[in-house]
């Protein structure tokens, strides 16, 4: 069951065709079962659920991020896709030693426009197991103009760093790279994801900050938002991250119970965007201009 909360309204003019870059749908599991290797269950999340909050907050586009409780089977974030037609783009888990070129060109036309590598919840911190997962996907998807979205800790992606600027493939940080926001601008490794997003080969959401900073609201992931819209603006998105699935500090996932969302406001989560923004002309690049080149809406 999705937590109730209270949206709050939203104080900017949204732009026309601005888009979340970063959402999920969940269930219900008897019509779209989770892998049995999955870190947790989640309870149901579904495509009228969103529409009804998009709505709220005067977003038009969105782009599904394939979760992990469902392995590389693609096909619950496809039927969302499909559920929004035009407006809606897509994320794929795939298994590079598995998948074939003419899977990729089937997801492709269902609206995928990037692969996954979600390292972090997989537990994978060893950089050359994470170099070589990289460089096979890389290869599987460079002829679909697809990028690579990595989800890991700023420490895996400095080791990445090297093999991410010799590439051509993009690439899109998620969640901020998981930047410890309150740890300050001078902290180890930040230096070189700052290069990585002037580079202009790699993208960052800023979405979910409160994966980063135990006061989302606070300076410090203020002062970090307006450090990257600073360095390279034509290079970051935004997402909500809704419904917000995520582990409870102190509380062991297991896969067994069903796990809670976060009651997260999302209109109040836009308001803070706009806030780091400041002007129209950066709020507009960001929700509508970058996602659209992006994602090729």
């Amino acid at each position: 069951m999705l937590p109730k909360v209270d949206q709050e309204k939203i104080q900017f003019t949204v732009p026309k065709g601005a888009c979340d870059c970063h959402v999920h749908v969940f269930g219900p599991e008897n019509k779209y079962p989770y892998s049995e290797d999955r870190a947790y269950t989640p309870s149901d999340a579904s495509e009228e659920d969103l529409g009804r909050l998009h709505q709220q907050i005067g977003i038009e586009r969105l782009v599904i991020v394939h979760p992990s409780p469902y392995g590389v089977d693609n096909l619950r974030s496809q039927d969302g896709i499909a559920f929004f037609n035009q407006n809606a783009r897509g994320v794929a888990v795939i298994d590079e030693d598995q998948i074939s070129l003419p899977d990729i060109e089937r997801l492709h036309q269902s609206g995928f426009r990037g692969a996954r590598l979600n390292l972090e919840t997989a537990g994978m911190h060893e950089p050359t197991a994470a170099k070589e997962k990289f460089l096979k996907t890389a290869k599987l998807i460079d002829a679909m103009g697809w990028h690579i979205q990595i989800y890991s800790n700023i420490a895996l992606i400095v080791q990445l760093k090297e093999v991410i600027l010799k590439g051509d493939i993009h690439v899109v940080l998620d969640h901020f790279a998981r930047i410890p926001a309150d740890l300050g601008l001078d902290q180890e490794g930040l230096k070189d994801i700052f290069e990585l997003l002037e580079s202009g080969k790699v993208w960052m959401k800023l979405s979910a900050p409160q994966r980063i900073s135990n006061d989302p609201n606070g300076p410090a992931v203020t002062e970090l938002a307006r450090k990257l819209i600073q360095i390279n603006p034509d290079r970051l998105v935004w997402g909500s991250d809704w419904p917000h699935s995520g582990a409870h500090p102190g509380i062991p996932r297991v896969k067994e119970l069903v796990e809670p969302f976060h009651p997260i406001d999302d209109g109040h989560a836009l308001n803070r965007f706009a806030g780091w923004a400041q002007d129209s002309l950066t709020i507009k690049k960001i929700l509508v201009d970058n996602p659209t080149i992006l994602y090729q809406f």
